[in-house]
């Protein structure tokens, strides 16, 4: 039988829930694009996607691979044997440690700078190199994707983009029956009951198509529609209401409403339009 500090450490199994850095780090940077296009009063287009990938892309990175070995958030992209690797190879003895190399990588600092960091803290340089040698940061399968450049970071989003529409209204029973025939169509769709949460989705992913209750609680439709119209959507935003006729057409088509519909919905002409966004989104694609 091998020396018991010989046995390798059992490995950490991953667990159900996954995430992707990738599809992760497109939502901060259209997060990011949201926000810079509000300073700037238009819509900054891909010049704020690459922006954040100069900015934050490595960042980003790294700090994914931190919560990969530590075994908080499983990564699909990263090495499945990676997984809770500081949990599965160091002792207890040497934790505090860990927690402070990793603190030093997640705020910026380099090998170097760590070795540095422990030569005036007075730690064993053996114990720092041993560790730093386990996390490998620089070399690991991690990369090959800080590797990306702007373009590619671009173009990967827009390769890895579902055609998506997002629809806005608090009646569950309006929720469903569209959730439904924009799914049937083969269009990914997400539902919130509120502008509010309206808002929260379009600052965090591109949709290709919004269908929007003009009355709902908190934050009125015509303002979530006016808010992408400020910011240089071109998607379809189409009002849906019960009481369309109280509206006057023209104000609300000003507010950035591209089609008006009155509830009960008109389901034929829901599909045309969902059917012309794919057919149209697939092309630009």
């Amino acid at each position: 039988m091998p020396p018991k500090d010989q046995i390798p450490a059992p490995t950490m199994p991953p667990p159900e829930e996954r995430h992707s850095l990738f599809e992760e780090a497109s939502k901060e940077a259209h997060r990011h694009k949201w926000i810079e296009s509000e300073k700037a009063g238009y819509d900054l287009g891909d010049g704020a996607i690459r922006d954040w990938h100069k900015k934050f892309w490595r960042t980003f990175c790294r700090e994914c691979y931190i919560e990969h070995v530590r075994g908080e958030t499983y990564w699909t992209e990263l090495d499945n044997g990676d997984f809770g690797l500081l949990v599965n190879k160091f002792q207890e003895n040497t934790a505090e440690l860990v927690d402070q190399i990793v603190l030093q990588l997640t705020t910026g600092g380099e090998n170097l700078d760590v070795i540095q960091w422990a030569i005036r803290e007075q730690y064993d340089t053996q114990e720092v190199l041993q560790i730093l040698g386990m996390l490998d940061i620089n070399s690991r399968r991690l990369a090959p994707a800080i590797a990306i450049d702007e373009q590619e970071f671009v173009e990967g989003i827009r390769a890895r983009h579902h055609v998506r529409g997002l629809i806005v209204d608090d009646d569950p029973s309006a929720r469903e029956i569209l959730s439904n025939l924009l799914q049937a169509e083969g269009m990914d769709c997400i539902s919130v009951s509120t502008g509010e949460e309206a808002l929260e989705e379009v600052q965090a992913r591109r949709f290709d198509m919004f269908l929007i209750d003009i009355m709902l609680p908190g934050k009125h439709g015509a303002e979530v529609a006016w808010y992408l119209r400020r910011h240089g959507v071109k998607s379809p935003v189409v009002a849906i209401s019960a009481a369309l006729e109280i509206w006057d057409k023209d104000d609300l088509l000003d507010c950035g409403f591209t089609d008006l519909m009155s509830k009960p919905f008109n389901l034929d002409r829901i599909r045309q339009i969902v059917r012309d966004v794919i057919h149209h989104t697939n092309q630009s694609n």
